[in-house]
């Protein structure tokens, strides 16, 4: 357990200084996950655009409170612990969908934000 923390922190410093660093969560099932940029974390998830969004919009609105909605467009944008989050949803083919979480805090990145809502949205999708 040790060895993962300190592979954790060091993604995140490596994702802090603006590179782009693979994580990889281990739960029921790998999920695999980076960082896009000092704010974002994407992935490729293998389920459909419908299915991602219900679990989304199921994890957005227990963690905070969703703002807009826009199932069409595939963006969602909800408050959690007072930091805006943007969900957004763009179709690879009918079985694949990239998930991007982007977490901001007025003007200041919250990554570790955007990783949580990620890892949560997946763990709702394996239940």
């Amino acid at each position: 357990m040790r060895c993962l923390r300190c592979f954790l922190v060091l993604v995140l410093v490596v994702s802090a200084a603006g590179c782009a660093a693979p994580l990889l969560f281990i739960g029921a099932g790998a999920v695999g996950g980076y960082a896009v940029s000092r704010d974002a974390f994407e992935g490729i998830t293998a389920k459909g655009q419908e299915e991602i969004w219900d679990a989304a919009y199921k994890v957005a609105s227990i963690m905070g409170t969703i703002e807009e909605d826009n199932r069409h467009s595939g963006q969602m944008i909800a408050r959690i612990n007072g930091v805006r989050v943007t969900i957004t949803l763009m179709p690879v083919n009918l079985t694949t969908t990239k998930l991007r979480i982007k977490a901001r805090k007025g003007i200041f990145p919250r990554i570790g934000i955007a990783q949580e809502v990620y890892a949560k949205i997946n763990t709702q999708l394996e239940g």
